[in-house]
């Protein structure tokens, strides 16, 4: 069914336009006008996409295609009428009206809408990669509850108004000409030489863009005499039937002469004299007073006089570039100084041709002097034409099938996205085919680099408003159940996570205390998520998972506050990461530095509270424990003199999954809630950290949260040698003549370890499959070579010697036996028997 529905587009940000026009087609009518009279669909139908099944859609096809960017999206809200609204959308885009291409592999999740009057909807996804878009599709396959029928309100989708609608031209200017000719200004006077031209985005230096001085060169041809010779008034007596029988209209004309001069006028200072002088007799034959010039009263200045002799004097050429006896190569009648082609016929521009080209049409000789064809169009502007690309409007294939190889003439875009990594090739994407390869090579994303063994970390807290600091550290880590206090107006909490790639993910689980609330997690200062309460039967702070990609790689600061009304209170966050690398909290620990080469050492105890049994940990842990720790009590331990980054680890027990213990280090402070959550006082846990700065280590120990603590023992563990050997070849990085691998690794002893050496096998022995070779070996250029082996010199090598003892060429008697190896070698030949 096809019916009229009002869209709203945003324009460059700043207008709103409203489009009356044949852009939607769903199954169900319901005469929409934004979110009170929503889109409704109560019966499921075929999907214009064939991969997608039966069901409810939403198709928005435009009267041509747009540059849409973002987008922002109002779910059903109708009062009573939110659990017809959109939980799981499948969105696939339509750039040439036939195929499909997905946003995303999973369903979008929708949030359900707040049927308040000020439901603000939420930000869609972005279509910016796809360019412009003729059709987009919305399949719904799952709703907020409603056994029927599916309802979205109203969609915004925001054009660029300053894409090029039209066709950029290869100058980058849209709906441009071009490339402009341009014509060489050798005299500077304005005009350019027709023979000598360039095609430039822009006027070069010294380059006009007109033809108009077939003389650049300075000589002057018939065209500039035939110009001032009708400028001056000379052409009104000298006609084709003029005085004297003298044409001055063409150059037959003037080359006859008339009756006076005849052809001799174009000679000597023939035409000058007859000009200039009255009663000019150079001719034999006198011209009566006054002179020419005279006659018309003096128009021919002396500058043009000049022009007329120095024409002469070159022998009048018809043409400037061409005077008499000009070579032409290729005898068409245009001598090479003004030939387009010197080795080409020129009357052959502009007649058909073939330039065997498939990609070509309407192909002429050009006066390039080659037969050129009118490109057909390359839609995806992919380097093949439409007529032979099998997909002519997706640019990261012509064969139709995403991924190498490609038909030969194929261009990867530099805005390619292929693998939809989030990584433009013009970004230096390495592997546009491959999601898990980016600008700098295997990407830090588990999935990528260790799909089998990813663990879950969460956030650290960075610092919060409005929040009671004893509840603010719950926060941290990943969800255990023990939440922090409300999140009301005003009010934030910031969590900071370690460098994470674009496109990972990071949950919270959030609980409301309002079924019209919400939550905003902003992301480093640069854009935000909000979610709305998804369940409005939990309205007493009974949790909810929320998750959203990173959208730009390195270290993550989120600060979540309350979206709308009432007040969210915080479990803690997870995300994914391979351990050891620089998604993991624990990178910088030693266990992770050198986890096979590290030192390990004791703290002492120092002092004590009022707790019992403070003298239990001293030492490393041993499953005794001094009394509990709660109130003004402290701890202090020490440590030896260590360096920056050593890792200290102490062992403590809670009987609170609520509780908080407080680490005074140096004089630095910082706070641990809980890990685990466990409240069995006999079970330590070992709470780690690191040094920051070199020196003995005093670290005072309190409990700053519910319940008590109880304090095992403490140790530290420090890298033998140098921190950083990341080849793990045993020298540090700062002194590693090879970083890719071991430098005690040398085969041929050139100084140069294996792994960096492009030919580790010099000196070597081989095998140069040569039987005519010894000694076979790698030479410094990892060639396999050998030497001649030839003991007699013979030129033939010991392999295919028939007589090792000598020449194989010198058989006397011709019986196919080398004298030096024939004991007879005589045979046939003259003799005395005697």
């Amino acid at each position: 069914m096809q019916f009229n529905f009002k869209i709203k587009l945003l324009l460059g940000g700043l207008i709103f336009f409203f489009f009356q026009l044949n852009l939607l087609r769903g199954q169900c009518e319901d005469r929409s006008n934004y979110w009170e009279e929503s889109w409704k669909s109560c019966e499921t139908s075929s999907n214009p996409n064939s991969a997608r099944s039966e069901g409810h859609w939403l198709l928005f096809e435009f009267n041509e295609p747009q540059a849409i960017g973002t987008s922002h999206i109002w779910n059903a809200n109708r009062s009573g009428e939110s659990a017809l609204g959109a939980e799981e959308v499948y969105i696939d885009v339509s750039v040439d009206g036939i195929n499909w291409l997905p946003l995303a592999t999973d369903p979008f999740t929708w949030p359900r809408a707040t049927e308040a009057d000020n439901y603000e909807g939420f930000e869609g996804p972005s279509f910016e990669s796809f360019g412009f878009i003729k059709k987009v599709l919305f399949t719904v396959v799952k709703n907020y509850g409603d056994a029927n029928c599916v309802s979205i309100a109203e969609v915004k989708f925001d054009i660029n108004p300053l894409a090029c609608y039209g066709i950029e031209d290869i100058c980058g200017v849209c709906d441009g000409p071009g490339l402009i000719t341009y014509y060489e200004d050798a005299d500077g006077d304005g005009l350019g030489n027709p023979w000598v031209a360039v095609e430039n985005c822009e006027q070069p230096d010294g380059y006009v863009p007109n033809a108009d001085d077939p003389c650049d060169t300075g000589l002057y041809g018939w065209s500039d005499m035939q110009i001032l010779f009708e400028e001056n008034g000379c052409t009104g007596c000298h006609s084709n039937s003029g005085a004297s029988g003298l044409d001055l209209t063409s150059f037959q004309g003037i080359s006859a002469g008339g009756d006076v001069c005849g052809n001799e006028i174009l000679s000597g200072t023939n035409l000058v004299g007859i000009i200039t002088i009255p009663g000019y007799d150079g001719c034999s034959r006198p011209i009566g007073f006054p002179s020419m010039n005279e006659r018309v009263g003096g128009a021919i200045d002396e500058n043009e006089i000049a022009m007329i002799q120095e024409w002469i004097n070159a022998g009048a050429p018809f043409d400037c570039n061409c005077p008499e006896g000009s070579p032409d190569a290729d005898n068409d009648g245009v001598c090479d100084a003004s030939d387009f082609c010197p080795n080409f016929n020129d009357n052959l521009i502009g007649t058909p041709c073939d330039d065997g080209m498939a990609c070509t049409t309407n192909d002429t000789y050009r006066t390039s002097c080659n037969c050129e064809g009118t490109p057909i169009p390359d839609s995806d502007f992919d380097g093949v034409c439409d007529s032979e690309d099998q997909a002519p409007n997706n640019p990261c294939t012509a064969d139709g099938i995403i991924g190498l190889p490609e038909p030969q003439d194929w261009v990867a875009h530099s805005t390619n996205d292929c693998d939809e990594d989030g990584i433009y090739l013009k970004d230096g994407d390495q592997d546009d085919f491959d999601a898990c390869i980016d600008d700098e090579g295997i990407t830090l994303s588990p999935e990528c680099s260790c799909p089998e063994g990813a663990i879950q970390s969460g956030g650290q807290l960075k610092k919060s408003q409005g929040v009671w600091s004893t509840t603010a550290f719950n926060a941290e880590g990943i969800s255990d159940g023990v939440l922090t206090n409300g999140i009301g107006w005003n009010a934030f909490i910031e969590l900071t996570y370690p460098y994470l790639e674009i496109g990972q993910q990071i949950c919270f689980d959030v609980g409301f205390n309002n079924a019209e609330g919400g939550v905003k997690f902003e992301i480093n200062e640069l854009g935000s998520y909000k979610f709305y309460n998804q369940d409005t039967s939990k309205v007493n702070y009974e949790l909810q998972n929320f998750c959203f990609p990173v959208f730009m790689a390195g270290e993550q600061r989120i600060r979540v506050t309350r979206l709308v009304t009432g007040a969210v209170r915080v479990d803690g966050s997870n995300y994914e990461h391979c351990p050891c690398n620089i998604a993991d909290p624990q990178f910088e620990f030693t266990s992770c530095y050198c986890p096979n080469d590290f030192t390990t050492g004791e703290g002492s105890f120092v002092s004590g509270g009022e707790f019992s049994n403070p003298e239990n940990t001293d030492g490393a842990p041993d499953g005794n424990f001094s009394g509990w720790i709660n109130g003004e009590d402290s701890l202090i331990l020490s440590f030896p003199e260590l360096e920056p980054f050593t890792e200290i680890c102490v062992n403590i027990a809670f009987n609170n999954a609520a509780g908080k213990v407080g680490f005074d280090l140096n004089g630095k402070y910082f706070e641990v809630v809980n890990p685990s959550g466990s409240t069995d006082n006999s079970e330590g846990q070992d709470i780690c950290f690191l040094t920051t700065a070199t020196g003995p280590q005093e670290l005072i120990i309190t409990e700053e949260g519910w319940g008590s603590i109880w304090v095992d023992g403490a140790i530290y563990k420090t890298c033998n040698g140098c921190r950083y050997d990341e080849d793990n070849d045993g020298v540090c990085d700062e002194d590693d003549i090879c970083p890719e691998g071991d430098d005690t690794v040398d085969i041929d002893n050139d100084g140069i370890p294996d792994a960096c050496d492009p030919c580790s096998t010099v000196g070597q022995a081989c095998d140069d499959n040569d039987a005519c070779t010894v000694g076979d070996m790698y030479d410094e250029e990892c060639n396999c070579t050998g030497t001649f082996a030839d003991a007699d010199s013979d030129g033939v090598c010991d392999a295919n010697d028939i007589c090792s003892e000598g020449d194989d060429a010198m058989d006397i008697d011709e019986d196919g036996i080398p004298d030096a190896c024939d004991p007879c070698s005589t045979v046939g030949q003259s003799c005395d028997d005697n």
